[in-house]
């Protein structure tokens, strides 16, 4: 065999033996450009992301201001319930007895039932006796 026969034998064994490894480094090849595609989308995905974190961010935020300006208002309120309960609490309760003093006042004033009963026996005595005097006093002219 001559030399150019034992290189191109030799050249054939290497060829049978890269064969896999070409192979195999073309399976790696595809997996990489999978995996840069994957990682590619990732990104993208990841971006996606950030910039809803930013808007949920965003959102907390004037969340936050909004309930800080209910709890201002909120405690706006309490002030002036609690004014109108002193306001009750005071004024209310002194214009009720001021008004139920004016009005025991005046049921003082009545003259109970039981008072009237006999008063009105006797006024009704007294005018049939002034009746009576007034028509003799007429006759007693007349004669």
């Amino acid at each position: 065999m001559t030399d150019q026969e034992l290189l191109q034998a030799i050249g054939q064994v290497i060829e049978a033996k890269l064969d896999p490894v070409r192979q195999d480094i073309c399976e790696l090849k595809g997996s990489i450009q999978r995996l840069d595609s994957r990682m590619d989308r990732l990104e993208l995905n990841i971006d996606r992301l950030e910039s809803r974190m930013d808007q949920l961010e965003s959102r907390i935020k004037q969340l936050e201001l909004g309930m800080d300006k209910l709890e201002s208002r909120t405690e706006e309120l309490e002030e002036k319930v609690n004014g109108i309960r002193i306001y009750m609490d005071t004024e209310q309760k002194r214009t009720m007895n001021l008004l139920l003093e004016g009005q025991q006042a005046l049921w003082d004033r009545f003259v109970p039932n039981e008072e009237y009963d006999p008063l009105k026996d006797r006024t009704e005595v007294l005018e049939l006796v002034v009746k009576r005097h007034s028509q003799e006093i007429r006759e007693l002219q007349l004669a």
